[in-house]
C-alpha cells in the first residue's frame, strides 16, 4: 500500500513538472514588474520607482535562489525515480517534500512583495493599478477565445 502511494504521488510530481517547468536560469516575473510596467498610467514618483525598483530587484533574486533550489530537488526525484527496483521511498518522499516546500516559499515571497509595493502606492495609484490590471486581464482572457474563432 506504501508503495502504491509513493508511486502515484511521484506520478502526480512528475505530471506537475511538464505543467510548470522550474528553471533557475530564467528571471521571474513579480507582481511588482507588472506594477512598474504600468508607472505612467500610475503616474508612480521617481522615489515610488527607485524603491519599486530595488524591492523587485531583491525579489527576484530570492525567486532565482528558490527556484534553483526547486530545481536540484526535482532533478534528484527524477533520478531516484528512474530506476523503480531499487528506489528509495524514504528519499524520494522527503525530495517531494522539500519541492513542494521550495513552491510554497515562491508563492509566500509573491504576496510578500506584493504587500510592500502596496504600501508604497498611494489609494489613488491602488485603484488606477486595479483598473488597469483588471481590464489588462479581461483582454488576455478574450484572446484565446478570439484565436479559436478564426
Amino acid at each position: 500500500m506504501k508503495r502504491i502511494l509513493i508511486i502515484s504521488s511521484v506520478l502526480i510530481f512528475l505530471a506537475i513538472g511538464t505543467i510548470w517547468p522550474l528553471y533557475a536560469g530564467n528571471i521571474p516575473d513579480t507582481p511588482i514588474s507588472k506594477i512598474l510596467s504600468y508607472k505612467t498610467g500610475l503616474e508612480l514618483t521617481d522615489s515610488q520607482i527607485k524603491k519599486l525598483s530595488i524591492l523587485d530587484n531583491g525579489i527576484k533574486e530570492k525567486m532565482i535562489q528558490i527556484k534553483g533550489q526547486a530545481e536540484i530537488r526535482r532533478q534528484e526525484i527524477n533520478r531516484f525515480t528512474s530506476n523503480w527496483t531499487s528506489m528509495n521511498s524514504t528519499a524520494c518522499c522527503q525530495l517531494v517534500k522539500e519541492y513542494y516546500g521550495f513552491l510554497a516559499d515562491l508563492k509566500v515571497l509573491e504576496l510578500e512583495a506584493m504587500m510592500k509595493a502596496r504600501s508604497l502606492l498611494t489609494p489613488e495609484q491602488l485603484r488606477k493599478y486595479e483598473e488597469l490590471a483588471s481590464i489588462e486581464s479581461m483582454i488576455l482572457d478574450l484572446e484565446p477565445k478570439l484565436s479559436l474563432t478564426f
